[in-house]
């Protein structure tokens, strides 16, 4: 029978972790290094490259367990701009989360999964992959039946993705014949950085950073959250920033940038180089097993928006409800159709750029939030001492403004893009509340 009782504190730090490391590490750590050397072509830009985006993941990261510590409840950014701007932009983001935030990237991984599975064993059904529609329906299945089986098979998996990553590693700097490779700056490089190329790059970067947050979005059901959601995020997003700058240089080192570049296999390039023939197959095995436990995770992530907004908004009551397992699990179907709806309709690339524009607004009205509330309340603590505020949300709202204009600049259409997107969340805002209000006054 279902029902809508408060949720249940089912996961430990260690599950919380993998929730937020498998969130972060994708397909685009794997994929996206092809595209950033079209445009920036040295060692020196890309690493710097990779380092900034580890820079804003974790002035992110921290900026958030401020935010979790002074408005501690599951739902991420919904909540947090709901109770800073009011519940208008509050449901619009809470929106645009489940399916810009969550949809569109669970499909995107969905799509890398059937072409790093294929590589292996095609399974072809027409124009899609039964890999791809097969992966989808296990997981949201797996996540649909019971919370606590679902938080162990994602902590399975994600650490077992850890150790197959480190282990590809540790092969590139001992197994492989290593390129000539200068990492110190060279002339033309401040050139790199300062163009639109370079930004357009960085979005793929935060791209593949992105999940850093997906703890606050389970908040409400992990375990004594005032100490394990902040070590989750730091000790997570630290974790993935090391493993990323790791991974690139391996590429960089173990195959000519030439051929790489403007490849989306560039992985599978770098495995030849370190496995000889098989070395394809071998990384696709390796990519295609991770991308499970991303997609895992933005299962639990998207459905606990949605979960948060049925909390608060009497049209949407029925994503509230759980099985007796504890699962939100209209919440989870939602966001499994939603998934496959993109599934089916769009490409890998356009996804992402789609998604990385929307969501940066997201960052930047959430620690834009965080200056509003210190404006209003002097007095309000937040944690990691006084050196925090306002040095290091400063230095992540300086890095979305930065993606913001790079991608508008790269293509002006954008700002239309975006307008109608949030345009369409609006009017749905306010047919939801007409509907609520409605069925209100009907008791």
């Amino acid at each position: 029978m279902s029902n809508s009782n408060p949720a249940v504190r089912t996961y430990d730090l260690k599950t919380a972790i993998s929730f937020v490391v498998s969130s972060m590490i994708g397909v685009g750590v794997f994929a996206s290094l092809g595209y950033q050397l079209d445009s920036t072509d040295t060692v020196f830009s890309i690493l710097f490259l990779w380092c900034l985006g580890g820079l804003a993941a974790l002035t992110g990261a921290m900026t958030y367990v401020a935010l979790a510590s002074v408005l501690p409840r599951s739902g991420g950014e919904y909540h947090y701009l709901s109770k800073i701007y009011g519940p208008a932009l509050g449901y619009v983001t809470g929106i645009l989360t489940i399916v810009v935030g969550f949809s569109a990237p669970i499909a995107a991984s969905a799509m890398a999964f059937e072409s790093f599975a294929s590589n292996i064993l095609p399974l072809p059904i027409g124009p899609y992959s039964l890999w791809s529609l097969g992966c989808l329906l296990t997981v949201g299945m797996i996540h649909f039946l019971d919370v606590k089986k679902g938080g162990d098979f994602n902590f399975i998996f994600t650490a077992l993705k850890v150790f197959l990553i480190l282990l590809f590693i540790l092969a590139g700097f001992f197994l492989a014949e290593h390129q000539s490779l200068s990492l110190a700056p060279q002339s033309r490089d401040l050139t790199l950085i300062m163009s639109s190329g370079f930004g357009v790059s960085f979005v793929y970067v935060t791209y593949s950073y992105t999940g850093w947050n997906a703890a606050v979005y389970m908040m409400d059901e992990v375990k004594n959250p005032k100490r394990n959601i902040p070590l989750a995020i730091m000790i997570g997003t630290a974790l993935v920033t090391v493993i990323y700058i790791l991974i690139n240089f391996v590429f960089l080192l173990v195959a000519p940038i030439s051929e790489m570049k403007g490849q989306t296999d560039v992985a599978d390039i770098a495995g030849q180089y370190i496995f000889g023939l098989n070395g394809a197959k071998i990384v696709s095995g390796l990519i295609a097993f991770g991308l499970v436990s991303t997609i895992s995770s933005m299962v639990v992530s998207g459905s606990r928006v949605i979960r948060r907004m049925g909390e608060d908004y009497l049209v949407l009551k029925a994503f509230n409800k759980t099985n007796e397992n504890g699962v939100p699990h209209f919440a989870v179907i939602l966001i499994s159709i939603l998934s496959l709806l993109f599934l089916l309709s769009f490409t890998f690339n356009k996804v992402i750029e789609f998604a990385g524009f929307i969501l940066s607004f997201f960052g930047l009205f959430t620690v834009l939030g965080l200056f509003i509330m210190k404006f209003k309340n002097p007095d309000l603590k937040f944690p990691f001492g006084r050196w925090f505020f306002p040095i290091i949300p400063a230095i992540y709202l300086c890095i979305k403004v930065l993606i913001i204009v790079y991608l508008i600049v790269n293509d002006p259409n954008r700002i239309w893009h975006g307008l109608l997107t949030f345009g369409l969340a609006y009017l749905l805002y306010f047919i939801s509340k007409a509907i609520g209000k409605k069925q209100d006054e009907s008791f």
